[in-house]
């Protein structure tokens, strides 16, 4: 018999609940707020306050197994909500309108993007001098990650097996970023990631950047590499897109964009697991986005300028 889930920061990707059976397996969609939710075999996504992981047995299944049962679970999801009325999420918003919100931004930064107090609090520069500290900013992070995250960069070191080097650079290029990932969410979890999991994330990542095909079917496998080791968030599988290729991706905070969905009217249908055409309309949000502001004379730098004027105006206000 399988124990008890353990009462950790790591949550079991497949899981039974042992008080209700009948649910089938439930498999691991999002862990936030104390709080684990599992889309079961029901059809019906349960949510598991901490207070009750232990009545989550973890069930050991193959890879072929868990790609199956997350088809499964995902595909009487969706059935459910196209037989069910959708119940409108509610999103409580810190402002009345968008001109406000253009309006708290402007007092935030006067000069706006080009101003000097975004260009210091936001973007940070670009230190090419080692011996030289500088506060980790978005510049830094773009440059560090495009350097390192080059295709001909990514194709050496996996040539040469040099898996544990790759996932080295992802954790720098993480730290430079920390404006944009929460370390107890983020970057602590992920620096725990086993290192016999390292050549898959390394491949995973290679073919996310630069691989062949459509961009929807590489990201899909990425967050599939994440959730094998239980990080499939947001924040996590869109990151390194964004620094790379910050005029063509954008990063994703969830709660964040919600709030900017719903002042702006966009229909974001916002999903708890990343996948690729949520993902989609969140690049579709930011570029509504950039043509308001471009419009109203200021023009983003990129789809990083877009995110810190949604994250800047409707999240937690600094003093």
């Amino acid at each position: 018999m399988t124990a008890p889930a353990p009462m950790t920061a790591n949550a079991p990707i497949v899981v039974k609940h042992v008080s209700c059976p009948e649910w089938g397996l439930g498999y691991l969609a999002e862990e936030r707020d104390e709080k684990r939710f599992y889309d079961f075999e029901d059809g019906h996504s349960h949510s598991i306050a901490k207070a009750f992981w232990s009545k989550l047995e973890p069930v050991s299944l193959g890879t072929a197994e868990i790609a199956a049962l997350e088809k499964k679970v995902r595909s009487l999801r969706d059935q459910r909500s196209t037989t069910t009325k959708s119940k409108t999420r509610v999103v409580a918003v810190p402002l009345a309108n968008f001109d406000a919100q253009y309006a708290r931004f402007m007092e935030i930064f006067p000069g706006g993007f080009a101003g000097d107090r975004f260009v210091k609090d936001e973007r940070g520069v670009v230190t090419v001098d080692a011996e030289k500290k500088s506060k980790a900013g978005k510049a830094q992070a773009i440059a560090m990650a495009q350097s390192l995250f080059a295709k001909a960069e990514l194709d050496r070191l996996i040539g040469a097996s040099a898996f544990a080097e790759v996932l080295a650079n992802v954790r720098a290029v993480h730290k430079a970023a920390a404006g944009l990932l929460h370390p107890l969410g983020d970057i602590i979890p992920f620096n725990k990631m086993p290192a016999e999991r390292d050549r898959a994330f390394a491949e995973a990542l290679r073919e996310l950047l630069h691989g062949d095909g459509a961009y929807d079917a590489r990201f899909d496998r990425f967050v599939a590499t994440l959730a094998e080791a239980q990080l499939a968030t947001w924040p996590l599988a869109t990151v390194l897109s964004s620094l790379v290729f910050p005029n063509e991706h954008a990063f994703v905070k969830p709660s964040y964009y919600e709030k900017q969905a719903a002042l702006l009217g966009f229909d974001l249908r916002y999903e708890r697991v990343p996948n690729a055409a949520a993902y989609g309309r969140m690049k579709q949000l930011a570029e509504e986005l950039a043509k308001r502001l471009t419009a109203l004379g200021q023009t983003p730098r990129d789809n990083l300028d877009v995110y810190a004027f949604i994250g800047r105006t409707l999240g937690p206000q600094k003093k």
